[in-house]
């Protein structure tokens, strides 16, 4: 066991020897390599510990209730750069740059209406691939 650096936080460095990872009808649940034994990068406790309250602190009320302000913040920001190209400034200069993004702000808004009024539903969130692997959970 010995400590390392990964992508630049500290870790606990975990081998197994090749002897452990050998057995041919477990090896599938031990390892995708073919030859080299099993590799673990453990967090520090302290640092398990701070996520693991964060993990938790993400299931309550109020963290939902914040959450809900800013997943439509970037539900905002994600309009803008996917259906209006805001990434990149057709114009030069502060005024200009300002000028575009107000537009831009009101042909968002325009859209809104239109489609609130033809009642097209808003887009659900999309979730990663990993996610989907995930039982669908009820509730």
């Amino acid at each position: 066991m010995v400590q390392d650096l990964s992508y630049g936080n500290p870790v606990i460095h975990v081998s197994f020897s090749a002897r452990d990872c050998t057995a041919r009808t477990v090896r599938s649940r031990c390892t995708r390599s073919k030859r080299a034994p099993r590799e673990l990068s453990l967090k520090l406790p302290e640092e398990y510990e701070a996520l693991k309250r964060a993990r938790e602190r993400q299931t309550t009320e109020v963290f939902k209730q914040q959450f809900a302000i800013r997943a439509g913040a970037e539900g905002t920001i994600s309009q803008a750069v996917r259906g209006f190209e805001i990434r990149h400034c057709r114009y030069a200069g502060l005024a200009k740059t300002h000028l575009q993004h107000v537009m831009t702000a009101a042909a968002m808004n325009v859209v809104r209406v239109i489609n609130w009024l033809e009642g097209v539903p808003l887009a659900k969130a999309r979730r990663s691939h990993f996610a989907q692997l995930a039982p669908h959970k009820r509730g």
